[in-house]
């Protein structure tokens, strides 16, 4: 893996997506790889890579789906009750997910988040920890909203892209998708609506992200 000098941001063609989220269970859920099924992404956060995940509002507008914590110190976060943002102090290794943001598309987008804030600690944590070297007080964090974020930087740009393409290859891993796939009867240029269901609950994860996934395998 080649990292920019300047950044430590890791370089990570698109066509090596699958590979990294082979990598990564390889080491944390071999099993996946053997055979279809849903991938236990929580516990491997919590108990293989060592994450405390706590789910906690992170914005008003319920716009911000995941945050990852790199270094500790203070992040702002909604406060439901009080109808405002306050401060609060974190710890590095810390997922937060904001139960209402994911609760507006299904369990899916939970899992997904939970996937892409992993891809963000196992890759990009080196680059978080060059930052936090210029302000102690302040967390180094990443926050991945329902839409991009105004004002992201190319450095921030390239990570979001590498979570979001690598944390459904993480979900879905090509092999045995393709091989779940051709068991439920998954036809090219069919409709395949059942089909697509069974996929989703087979892996956890959303209809779209099952059609996605098809079509970057060559199945639709």
């Amino acid at each position: 893996m080649n990292y920019n000098i300047n950044s430590l941001i890791p370089y990570i063609p698109t066509n090596e997506y699958d590979a990294v989220a082979e990598e990564f269970l390889h080491l944390y859920c071999e099993e996946a790889l053997l055979r279809p099924m849903a991938i236990p992404i929580e516990h491997i956060a919590k108990n293989e890579l060592g994450l405390d995940v706590k789910y906690i509002r992170l914005s008003e507008e319920c716009d911000i789906y995941g945050m990852t914590i790199f270094s500790d110190g203070i992040v702002e976060v909604y406060d439901p009750a009080e109808c405002l943002y306050d401060s609060k102090i974190f710890k590095r290794k810390t997922i937060l997910i904001d139960p209402e943001a994911v609760k507006k598309t299904n369990l899916g987008c939970r899992n997904n988040t939970l996937a892409h804030e992993c891809v963000h600690w196992y890759k990009h944590r080196l680059y978080y920890k060059m930052q936090s070297y210029t302000s102690t007080r302040q967390a180094k964090y990443c926050k991945c909203r329902v839409e991009n974020l105004p004002n992201i930087t190319e450095d921030e740009n390239i990570m979001e892209a590498q979570a979001r393409g690598i944390a459904p290859r993480i979900l879905m891993p090509r092999a045995t998708f393709i091989e779940a796939a051709d068991q439920v009867g998954i036809k090219c240029k069919n409709e395949n609506r059942d089909a697509i269901a069974r996929l989703a609950k087979m892996f956890n994860v959303s209809r779209q992200s099952v059609r996605i996934r098809l079509n970057e395998c060559g199945l639709l």
